[in-house]
């Protein structure tokens, strides 16, 4: 497959010091390919499997010192012909060779979609999708989960409002996390008031900004069947990460300590829903703030109704943690933004970046039963992997963008 937008090859000539060639383009730029690159990447049906996307050539088959024996250009820059100094021949496509420019940046086909970082003026602008519309049409399905890497929450609006929506929309995308203190499915669980709740999110109090452990980076999926038509119960929802930059710039040494001192979480009891026993005890060590190779912030974890009363750090550095913990505490506060979900909503939301609250809220007094027509709501887990993909493929359908 070509792409008739990219340029065509005009020139190439082979570099014996550098073992490598280089190219010019029909729009005046060049690039250089160097020949082992290019042996190890041959299009041919000897070298690579085009059903799969995958590489046939062997490592061990590799000559790091090939050469190549002539070469020339073809229909009309389209493609490159190389006779290698092993007797093998290849040819390669002048878009993919394009495609794959040592100084292209991203390879990913969504490469463009990047965190955008947001505060409490996101009140009234959280990207809000109709939940039919996600589920019937790829261009809104599309649009939902981009919406959901670059800014981190989005809600659905006008689901049906009863149990098992979660596991409809989620096939959608791929197919939810399985987890153990999940209901029967181990795929979806209940949040309503319970008595001798397994989790204080089975009651009505308020809870603090939190990820949820596990499953750790994860997107997070809350369906609403019935709110509380009593007073409270509305969600918090802060971007961690834009309180963690926030954090940096004004409390850098509380900063470096939540991004190299491990906390401790754990989460241990047995849940009793749908009358399934599941007996659990996880433990998690961790940074609360978590960065890749480029310094760039990658995760944030906090839960501060699993963080465990032991410490395990030196006894004198206690109090410091604690000021660090609270000043990012404070941060994830003063930049919240408050939600109230109405019936047939589905906040949907990066687990390990949008940590999410909820206000108290009011529930029949002195009671002493489990009630679900309290308030109700349904939740569920995707991979973040599974997504990316999803969206990976809908961008290539949608734009006829040729895989690499």
């Amino acid at each position: 497959m070509d792409c008739p937008k990219a340029p065509k090859l005009t020139t190439v000539s082979g570099d014996a010091n550098s073992l490598m060639y280089r190219i010019g383009w029909s729009d005046g730029t060049s690039s250089q390919y160097p020949f082992v690159w290019l042996q190890d990447n041959c299009r041919c049906v000897e070298c690579y499997e085009p059903a799969c996307h995958q590489r046939l050539l062997l490592v061990k088959k590799l000559d790091l010192d090939i050469t190549p024996h002539g070469e020339e250009i073809l229909d009309g820059g389209a493609t490159l012909k190389v006779r290698w100094s092993n007797g093998h021949t290849g040819e390669y496509q002048s878009s993919w060779l394009r495609q794959h420019q040592f100084d292209k940046g991203s390879y990913d086909p969504i490469g463009d979609v990047v965190i955008r970082p947001w505060g409490s003026e996101m009140t009234d602008r959280i990207p809000r999708f109709k939940y039919d519309d996600v589920m019937e049409s790829d261009d809104a399905l599309y649009k939902w989960l981009v919406a959901l890497c670059e800014v981190g929450l989005a809600v659905l609006e006008g689901a049906p409002t009863e149990l098992g929506v979660l596991k409809r929309l989620g096939e959608r995308v791929c197919f939810l996390m399985k987890m153990s203190f999940c209901g029967p499915d181990k795929e979806t669980f209940k949040i309503y008031p319970k008595i001798e709740p397994a989790s204080v999110a089975y009651g009505n109090l308020e809870i603090g900004p939190h990820n949820d452990y596990p499953p750790g980076p994860a997107v997070q999926m809350l369906h609403c069947i019935t709110q509380t038509r009593r007073e409270g119960g509305e969600n918090q929802f802060s971007d961690a990460h834009h309180a963690a930059l926030i954090l940096r710039e004004k409390f850098p040494e509380s900063y470096h300590l939540l991004k190299t001192v491990k906390i401790n979480h754990r989460t241990c009891g047995i849940d009793n829903t749908d009358d399934r026993s599941a007996e659990y005890h996880y433990i998690k060590t961790r940074p609360v703030i978590e960065e890749d190779s480029d310094g760039i912030i990658k995760n944030v974890f906090f839960n501060n109704q699993l963080r465990a009363p032991y410490m395990g750090v030196p006894v004198d550095t206690v109090r410091d943690i604690y000021v660090a913990i609270k000043r990012f505490h404070d941060i994830l506060y003063e930049h919240a933004i408050e939600n109230r979900m109405k019936d047939g909503d589905i906040a949907t939301f990066s687990n390990c970046r949008v940590l999410h609250g909820r206000a108290e809220f009011e529930t029949v007094a002195n009671s002493t039963a489990n009630n679900e027509r309290e308030r109700l709501l349904e939740g569920a887990y995707l991979e973040w992997d599974e997504v990316y993909s999803r969206v990976r493929v809908l961008r290539e359908k949608m734009d006829g963008e040729m895989r690499l």
